[in-house]
């Protein structure tokens, strides 16, 4: 369901685009695009899920892009018997 949304997230945001998107590993990978197109794929993806919780890495000269999905420790409910050490 997430990968589903994330997709759909893409496509919208890239309009009439010839994309692919791919998910290995909880790492969205996305290609052909360019780096405008990355910086508006990552700009959609942090305000859907929230600023820090994206973070998103060209792959050389390739034209594909990773955006990987990570906790936002601000965010996270700690247990009550979690210590320092857990």
């Amino acid at each position: 369901m997430f990968e589903t949304l994330v997709d759909q997230l893409v496509k919208v945001e890239l309009t009439n685009e010839p994309v692919k998107t791919e998910f290995y590993n909880g790492t969205l990978f996305v290609r052909t695009i360019n780096e405008a197109q990355a910086r508006k794929v990552f700009h959609r993806l942090s305000k859907q899920f929230g600023l820090g919780s994206v973070q998103v890495s060209p792959i050389g000269d390739t034209g594909e892009y990773a955006f990987d999905f990570v906790a936002n420790p601000a965010n996270e409910e700690l247990s009550p018997y979690a210590t320092v050490n857990s």
